[in-house]
């Protein structure tokens, strides 16, 4: 019944982690070359039977800061946001990279923020948020985000190493949601909202929720570490070994409920919590010419460390091995990508007083789905110094999860001020049930159009 919450994020550790960027703006921008992109875009959702909010349409301002591509600078940062007009819940900050950069020497460096690294293929091509959390606004489109906190990189020829160590924490960040007398505000359509109401014994019972926010604190400064060791050239064949131990970037849910028979209510509490899991993840790649091929594989191990009291009905997250095989070809203009996802393990049961005997899916489900293979075709045309046109389609197919997912997207560079871009994505989708465990379905009527222009200062 409350499935659609498993998408429930910490809006508090997003506004600590706007405190740091505001710090590290102020003290970096005077030292970095930094490209700035105003943004006008309108998104428009074309499913007849889309009914997750009362509009269809929404319009945007935004900006996009992103350092210059392998900048020496000190200070780093990719960094977006956008404003909805007229629908606050729309609105959205993605810090995606902001951090600091020492070089000590051609082999050594050390980098303090929040910076992408590719601990593991596997997760940054398919963008499960299984290592590093993802940024969720849109959960059809995911894009990855880095750890934040200490790192160290030792590159040699033939060999890396890459320490990690952080006492900050920052989950996903998903669609924003709010709460109003009890009810969920049917404001933002990435935001599944629960059912405001159920039938018991032939009569519509009415439900209330409250949202019951942690210690922030104990949710913010947890500790987490890790390390990496690398073999080879990635011109050539490589092999690396990855290891780390961190709270999970998924929260789990915990509900307690209470039913007043006379006024036909029931009272529904939520409260999320962070879990640890310690990952384990093997990549072995190797390029020839204008082919890549690999195959990536991860181990998660969930903590069973007891976070929720007795009066909470929660979700088990069971262990989880992934693989993933995957070839690529690109001659610079055009590109292709073939992988496949295959998971085994990840099961997830609930406990808890209200658990029952029925066949609904569990509140928190960890992975969007455990088996799929996608192929995608990019294009990469120059026109001229200040002219181009960037496009990527991709085609997301389970048969075990019983959906296909189309998603396009393109860019026309038309001088060195002027662009415009667009996205659309088209999803079909069998319903989910305890063999098929999936957040796709969810979105199933959210096929999207987006269109925009945007101007670089």
């Amino acid at each position: 019944m409350l499935k659609c919450l498993n998408s429930i994020q910490f809006n508090f550790s997003i506004r600590f982690l706007i405190k740091i960027c505001g710090l590290l703006l102020f003290y970096g921008t005077g030292q970095a070359e930094i490209l700035t992109e105003m943004r006008v875009f309108s998104d428009s959702f074309i499913s007849p039977y889309f009914e997750a909010t009362e509009k269809t349409h929404y319009q945007f301002v935004g900006a996009h800061l992103k350092s210059v591509s392998n900048s020496e600078d000190i200070f780093n940062m990719d960094v977006s946001g956008g404003l909805a007009v007229g629908s606050p819940l729309m609105n959205y900050l993605n810090i995606s990279e902001l951090y600091f950069k020492i070089k000590q020497d051609s082999q050594n460096s050390i980098y303090i923020g929040r910076k992408k690294m590719l601990w593991s293929e596997l997760d940054a091509r398919w963008e499960m948020g299984v290592w590093e959390p993802i940024f969720e606004w849109n959960p059809l489109s995911p894009d990855r985000q880095g750890l934040t906190g200490f790192f160290y990189q030792l590159e040699r020829r033939q060999f890396s190493l890459l320490l990690f160590g952080s006492p900050i924490f920052i989950p996903d960040q998903g669609p924003s949601f709010d709460i109003d007398d009890g009810k969920f505000v049917k404001g933002n359509p990435w935001f599944r909202r629960p059912p405001e109401n159920v039938r018991l014994w032939d009569q519509i019972t009415e439900i209330e929720y409250h949202y019951e926010t942690p210690d922030q604190s104990k949710i913010v400064f947890q500790n987490s570490y890790g390390m990496q060791v690398a073999v080879g050239s990635s011109k050539g064949f490589k092999a690396q070994a990855s290891y780390i131990y961190k709270p999970a970037n998924q929260i789990a849910v915990g509900y307690d409920g209470s039913l007043d028979l006379a006024a036909q209510k029931g009272d529904v509490d939520l409260l999320p919590q962070s879990f640890y899991h310690s990952l384990i993840g093997l990549d072995i790649t190797q390029k020839y010419e204008n082919f890549r091929i690999g195959v990536s594989g991860l181990h998660d191990r969930p903590s069973q460390e007891k976070v929720f009291e007795s009066k909470w009905t929660h979700s088990v997250f069971e262990d989880a091995t992934m693989i993933s095989p995957f070839v690529e070809w690109s001659n610079g203009t055009f590109g292709f990508n073939l992988q496949h996802l295959q998971m085994e393990g990840a099961d997830v049961k609930e406990v808890g007083p209200m658990v029952d005997n029925s066949s609904r899916t569990p509140l928190s489900i960890r992975y969007p789905f455990k088996e799929a293979q996608q192929i995608s075709l990019i294009g990469n045309f120059n026109f001229s110094k200040d002219r181009k046109w960037i496009s990527k389609v991709s085609y997301l197919h389970s048969t075990l999860n019983e959906f296909d997912l189309i998603r396009l997207s393109s860019r026309i560079v038309a001088s060195k001020l002027w662009s415009f871009f667009g996205e659309m994505q088209l999803l079909t989708a069998a319903e989910p049930s305890v063999e098929n465990q999936n957040e796709i379905y969810q979105y199933v009527n959210n096929d999207r159009i987006m269109i925009g222009v945007a101007y670089a200062l």
